[in-house]
Parts: C-alpha cells; structure tokens; sequence
C-alpha cells in the first residue's frame, strides 16, 4: 500500500501481537513511502522509505524505515546526543497542528535515541528542548547479514500525545534521514523543504489516520 498521494500517507489501524520486527507481514498491509532529496525532490542515490500503521489494541504506533545503506557513520552512543550530525532517521510530529510545536525524534544505525521537543517564539526563533523523555518509545535498528541494508521500527504509545490516533482525524509529520558515506552528506525527506534544512513545519505532510474496514 502506497501513499495517497504527493503529502498525505494513510495510517490503517492494525491488529499486530508484541511488538513486530521489520519482516512482520503486518507490513504489507501498512502504507508505505519513499524519502526524496530534501532540497530538490529528486530521486536519492540510495532508497529509503517508511512505513506506518496504528494499534489500537495496543494502543501504539508504528514506524519502520527501509533504508539502502552502503557505509555506516555513527559514532554516538548515548541517548539524546547529537545524533543528527551523523547517519540518522529522523520523525518530526505535530499532534494537535500547531507547527510551532512539534516531537522530534531520532534513532541511529546504532539504535541509540534522541527526543526532543521543538518550539518556535514570538520572533520565530527555533528552541530546542532535551530534558523531556518520551516514555515507553522503543526501537529496534539493525543491518541485514549482507550491509546494504538498515532496518529500524519504532513503536509510540498513543499516551505520548496530547491528541491520540483517532480515525477520521491527521497529525502533521515530515520525516527524514541522513547518510554519510564517501560521496558526501546526504539529506532525505518525505516532504522536501526546498533548503538543507529539516526545520520547515508548513512543508510537514498530513498522517491521516483511517479504518482498515473504510479502505
């Protein structure tokens, strides 16, 4: 199932037990899109997509990143360090469409975290915010026996947000990833931004959050 169209994915709720690794066949029947150059929209050298469904049994939502991957460069090992100066998935969410206010949260090949919040002034000026956790957020980041492959699902508890997954409803989201190899940085994103730059908010694409039995 892909997206729906250029900014908006579908997010289905899905009846999954425990949480499922990245060859659980629950992905199939979640949608799923691919991360473009975030300047230009155009075609990345290596393939990265994600996919996303929601659990209201469990309560949870879920993420997975599907990424090529010919070289690793993450040095970081402790939670909430920089890891965006390195290889790194990145999730920016905006539950309640304020997009002056949103989660941001990252996980490296390493499978070390980063959560922050963000929040813009009066004068527009970005703040970032580490001292907030989000409780019970797990993730599981692996390579493939082959290396040209890295895999990362996250599961969320809906408690983390202020405004749950409902149907009928969307959240606001962009989501990204960078990767280092000899060829240079490379910037991805769901939604470009038109600038090397993550931070655009009123570029965040929609998450709009349907019925399995609706589609």
């Amino acid at each position: 199932m892909h997206s729906d169209n250029n900014n908006r994915i579908s997010c289905v709720n899905l009846s999954v037990e425990g949480f499922p690794d990245s060859e659980d066949a629950v992905w199939d029947r979640a949608a799923k899109a691919t991360l473009v150059d975030v300047k230009t929209g155009d075609r990345a050298f290596l393939h990265t997509e994600f996919s996303v469904f929601s659990c209201d049994k469990q309560q949870k939502l879920y993420f997975r990143f599907c990424a090529e991957d010919d070289e690793w460069h993450s040095c970081f090992r402790l939670h909430d360090e920089p890891l965006y100066r390195q290889d790194v998935f990145e999730i920016f969410i905006c539950d309640d469409n304020n997009l002056k206010h949103y989660l941001e949260l990252e996980a490296s090949p390493h499978d070390i975290r980063f959560d922050g919040v963000i929040t813009y002034d009066e004068q527009n000026a970005r703040h970032l915010n580490t001292s907030v956790d989000v409780k019970g957020w797990a993730t599981y980041t692996v390579r493939d026996r082959s290396g040209s492959t890295t895999t990362s699902v996250w599961a969320l508890p809906y408690g983390v947000f202020e405004n749950p997954p409902k149907a009928g409803e969307f959240w606001r989201i962009n989501v990204f990833r960078i990767d280092h190899s000899r060829r240079g940085e490379a910037l991805l994103a769901w939604q470009k931004t038109g600038e090397n730059n993550f931070h655009v908010p009123e570029r965040f694409g929609f998450l709009d959050f349907v019925d399995e039995s609706s589609r």
